[in-house]
């Protein structure tokens, strides 16, 4: 069910999409965006704490998906189940499960909004399409997608309610 999902959001490609999602998904290589947003939240004092936590929140996703559950669970990549379909990317050599990209990018976006839902909204938009840029490149299932917004959004949960929101409300 997840390839022919997978399959008609395939059937959408063009040039201009196939170009726009490249970039959008490069964006998320690394986490670099989120990185570079965090960093810049650092250098502020105002929102500093606010960069700490989204960079300790992109940390610990990161590490609990790709070290911990990505072996875990170990599964295969949508594209080599149907090798028909051209990548349009450099194939990732990790498991599928969760997405990498989708859960450190839902746990910086997640976190950034329940600490300011002026920047915690656009964050979540650009998340979303970074999301749907890894079902539309073909590199992961929608369950890998769901499996990344799961992880980033908890982490970023556990973290704002157990250490941050006490420290921001004192700002």
């Amino acid at each position: 069910m997840e390839l022919q999902l997978l399959n008609l959001i395939h059937k959408l490609s063009c040039p201009f999409l196939n170009h726009f999602f490249v970039a959008v998904t490069s964006l998320g290589n690394a986490g670099k965006v989120w990185i570079i947003l965090g960093i810049v939240l650092l250098l502020q004092k105002k929102y500093r704490t606010i960069g700490i936590g989204m960079l300790l929140s992109l940390l610990l996703t990161s590490f609990f998906g790709e070290q911990i559950i990505k072996p875990l669970i170990a599964r295969n990549r949508p594209f080599t189940y149907n090798p028909e379909i051209s990548i349009l990317i450099h194939k990732p050599s990790s498991f599928s499960f969760p997405s990498g990209h989708t859960g450190s990018s839902f746990a910086c976006g997640v976190f950034l909004f329940l600490c300011n839902k002026k920047l915690g909204i656009p964050a979540l938009i650009l998340a979303s399409f970074i999301a749907f840029s890894r079902m539309y490149l073909y590199v992961h299932f929608p369950t890998d997608i769901l499996g990344g917004i799961l992880l980033g959004s908890a982490v970023s949960f556990v973290l704002y309610f157990s250490i941050f929101k006490e420290k921001l409300t004192e700002l």
